[in-house]
């Protein structure tokens, strides 16, 4: 007995039911795909909607694809690295190294220093 049934991407595909032994199977290869959580797109989807696949990467975690000669890919986002959302205080740790400002006298000895006076 063979009831219509519609595959991934709105393939007409057979169920083949087998009564005695209580068996339901796929009559294509593919099957193993259908019953994954992972969605397959083909590298011609890839191509002409690029947009699509790294959208449902990312809202999915990964995404398989699949070449003709039947090998799969697999496709999944990276991390993205974490934003600084604050810094640290800066003028603290200064008054911390140094407790009291240089004296004006060492200042200008090491601007003539400096100018190689």
């Amino acid at each position: 007995m063979k009831l219509p049934v519609v595959g991934p991407r709105g393939r007409e595909h057979a169920l083949v039911s087998n009564w005695r032994n209580h068996r339901t199977t796929l009559d294509f290869s593919a099957n193993a795909d259908t019953m994954s959580d992972m969605k397959t797109f083909t590298v011609r989807e890839l191509d002409r909607e690029p947009a699509a696949v790294l959208d449902a990467a990312d809202k999915d975690g990964a995404v398989r694809i699949k070449r003709r000669d039947g090998r799969l890919y697999s496709l999944q986002p990276v991390a993205a690295p974490h934003k600084i959302t604050s810094l640290p205080d800066f003028r603290a740790r200064l008054k911390r190294i140094f407790p009291k400002p240089i004296p004006a006298s060492q200042v200008a000895i090491v601007d003539r220093l400096i100018a190689g006076e």
